[in-house]
């Protein structure tokens, strides 16, 4: 009796978080490098590992996002120049913290974030260290 309660109550489950709706990030890729990105919610400070993702140059990700409240990612691009191993270069970056909202009844927020290798006084982004990318 319970195997067959089961049997039936997995499909449901499963059916129901398929057709829940989420927040998403979509994170294109636009540069020749690969892409480690990692998403962290909270205040800078307090901030907690939300997800990590790899992203391979020239494509995109989605990442879903559950519950409302502050984002802000973490990334690390790598150059691999396999002809010049000397060109081999690394980028770390944290962008600005976002509010995003993931509730039935609020919305959902829907955010797209492109990706280029740009030389700029200001590039948008905060410069960060090896060390501060892996904590």
């Amino acid at each position: 009796m319970n195997l067959k309660l089961f049997s039936f109550a997995l499909p449901l489950f499963v059916c129901g978080k398929l057709l829940a709706q989420n927040a998403t990030i979509t994170i294109k890729n636009k540069s020749n490098r690969y892409m480690y990105v990692k998403l962290m919610q909270g205040p800078e400070r307090k901030a907690v590992l939300y997800k990590t993702d790899s992203i391979a140059p020239k494509s995109t990700s989605v990442i879903d996002v559950t519950q409302t409240g502050m984002y802000f990612m973490k990334t690390r691009a790598i150059l691999f120049d396999e002809n010049d191993p000397e060109k081999n270069d690394t980028i770390y970056s944290k962008d600005k913290p976002m509010q995003l909202i993931s509730d039935n009844r609020r919305g959902h927020s829907n955010i797209t974030i492109e990706f280029k290798v740009k030389e700029a006084k200001n590039p948008g982004t905060i410069a960060i260290t090896r060390k501060e990318y892996d904590n």
